[in-house]
């Protein structure tokens, strides 16, 4: 249940003054005294253990726009988890209050600036929920669309399209229903047989997705997943630079964060096993080195269960970098070595605070090691000397889940 009393809380500590907040405002207020919206808001809200975010849209239905759109946001997952939860088909016109929302907007959202009597806005429509989608069968393996997916199966390809693929009912599910910008969906007759396959693509034609039926033979062309999976769909993609050009963090963040850096990570099964674990232990984000596995390879993506999607992603060529420009912002980096002196549960440390963990063999390199503020080891009972790097993770995160 919505807690307006803390939405306002929030806004307010927030320094969230626009037309918008205000008119919400004397809205909520006119409620209590008549049980009675008016106008009327929809309400998003983003945070696990505390309010971290909401978006207030208020609806226009206008020919221009279906809601005004206002979001307030203290760090990047936060803001990713509002931009999620904007319904598909309806065009929003989202006041631009903070440069960095400004810039992750075109993540999810397909638009573009506008100028107004009231301002400058960005003007939008969740991505691959426009008004123009598809919907038919596709019996050629040279159709245009199975061309275009074949494409997503090379990290070139991705890259270069800004799309990549989910496989499978269940992440498929997933991704759908927690608002992934989905561009597109293929799906053979086999699937139909699977309980809630129906229900499933009925939902996907209702929020405006273009839906394509395929055989398993042209479903096997775009895919060396063997069984042929029964569903899959194309995701637009965000992987920003973690530093700017000028050696500025490209990283919105709160006082309270918690950073994942995953360094080198060799096996792409292990590193989605690792933002899984990241995901569920509530992180701001995760920054990538571009050596080792990539997040979006297809066993990344599996292992991850709809992690890569919902997690803020960022990128690297230098971890020691990266590092750097974090430590002069403030935040604390912790390295985990087994030759460290301390151990992680007689080690305190302040938020926010940024976790270094490093490849499955050699651990973290010497140079990141070097220049991290604090390092610990985990303390383990003997005949093991490490452990997983997911669960490694795991361990490392929880200790800082209040």
């Amino acid at each position: 249940m919505i807690n307006y009393d803390e939405i306002i809380a929030f806004l307010e500590i927030e320094n969230s003054d626009t037309d918008i907040v205000s008119g919400f405002k004397q809205a909520y207020y006119a409620f209590r005294k008549t049980g009675n919206w008016q106008p009327a808001y929809e309400v998003r809200v983003a945070g696990w253990q505390q309010l971290d975010g909401v978006m207030l849209l208020r609806p226009e239905n206008t020919l221009e726009n279906d809601y005004q759109v206002h979001i307030t946001a203290t760090n990047e997952r936060s803001l990713r988890e509002l931009l999620l939860a904007f319904p598909r088909r309806r065009v929003g016109l989202f006041h631009l209050t903070e440069k960095w929302i400004e810039n992750r907007l075109p993540d999810v959202i397909d638009g573009g600036s506008v100028q107004t009597d009231a301002g400058s806005f960005y003007r939008g429509v969740k991505r691959g929920s426009t008004v123009k989608t598809e919907h038919r069968t596709v019996l050629k393996r040279k159709d245009a669309i199975i061309s275009h997916i074949r494409k997503l199966t090379s990290l070139k390809g991705k890259i270069e399209h800004s799309q990549f693929i989910i496989e499978g009912p269940l992440i498929v599910e997933r991704a759908i229903a927690d608002g992934f910008p989905i561009k597109s969906l293929l799906y053979t007759p086999e699937f139909v047989k699977i309980a809630k396959g129906k229900a499933l693509l009925k939902s996907a034609a209702a929020e405006n997705l273009s839906v394509y039926q395929v055989s398993t033979g042209v479903m096997g062309s775009v895919t060396t997943t063997r069984p042929v999976p029964s569903i899959m769909v194309s995701v637009h993609l965000s992987y920003p630079n973690f530093v700017s050009t000028s050696g500025n963090l490209n990283f919105h963040f709160g006082r309270r964060c918690l950073l994942l850096i995953a360094e080198d990570i060799g096996n792409p099964d292990n590193l989605g096993m690792t933002l899984r674990t990241a995901d569920a232990a509530g992180v701001s984000a995760v920054l990538l080195s571009d050596t080792g596995a990539h997040p979006f390879h297809k066993n990344c993506v599996r292992a991850s269960r709809g992690a890569v999607g919902r997690l803020p992603l960022f990128q690297t060529p230098s971890i020691t970098e990266a590092v750097a420009a974090l430590r002069s912002s403030g935040w604390g980096v912790l390295g985990t070595t087994a030759g460290a002196r301390n151990e992680l549960d007689t080690t305190e440390f302040l938020r926010p605070i940024a976790i270094v963990v490093g490849n499955e063999n050699t651990g973290l390199s010497a140079e990141t090691r070097e220049r991290c503020t604090a390092l610990v080891r985990i303390p383990m009972a003997s005949g093991q000397s490490s452990l997983n790097v997911a669960v490694a993770a795991g361990v490392l995160l929880y200790a800082f889940v209040q």
